[in-house]
């Protein structure tokens, strides 16, 4: 449910304008007004990390583990905002099986001009999730030139 309300709180701050926050995308509330910032629309770069919630020999990653991990390994490293999004997906695990887990998703818009800072940023938390939760892999996609505005 927290992620659930999460993710609505995010959605909604990225439909009431939301300023760029050194080159990083910020979450702000505007409802009800203009945003004076309107420079920070524009060409982003975004890249998604899937994060499966499954850990090998058994369980999951609880929802405390999991809040604790954004606010220990995330929040730090991108305090102007980032989205998190319930999924489910499958992908196929060293050993052939078809592994089917819950995931989360977390999106990540930033400008051109911090590309690597913030790539390498990504990078730490996609290793530290791996180590953290016993992870064979978290699947990264980087997109170039989104269109975003406010």
């Amino acid at each position: 449910m927290k992620i659930a309300t999460l993710t609505c709180f995010i959605w909604l701050a990225l439909l009431a304008g939301v300023p760029a926050v050194n080159g990083q995308f910020g979450v702000g509330i505007g409802v009800g007004r203009r945003n004076p910032r309107s420079e920070s629309s524009g060409t982003y770069y975004r890249t998604e990390l899937f994060m499966g919630l499954s850990i090998p020999g058994g369980g999951v990653v609880s929802e405390e583990d999991w809040e604790k991990f954004l606010s220990e390994a995330v929040t730090p490293m991108f305090p102007g905002g980032f989205t998190v999004l319930a999924s489910r997906g499958q992908y196929r695990e060293t050993s052939g099986v078809i592994a089917k887990e819950p995931s989360h998703v977390l999106v990540f818009l930033y400008r051109k001009s911090s590309r690597k800072k913030t790539g390498s940023k990504i990078e730490k938390i996609r290793s530290e999730y791996k180590k953290r939760f016993q992870q064979e892999s978290v699947l990264r996609v980087d997109m170039r030139s989104v269109d975003v505005k406010f």
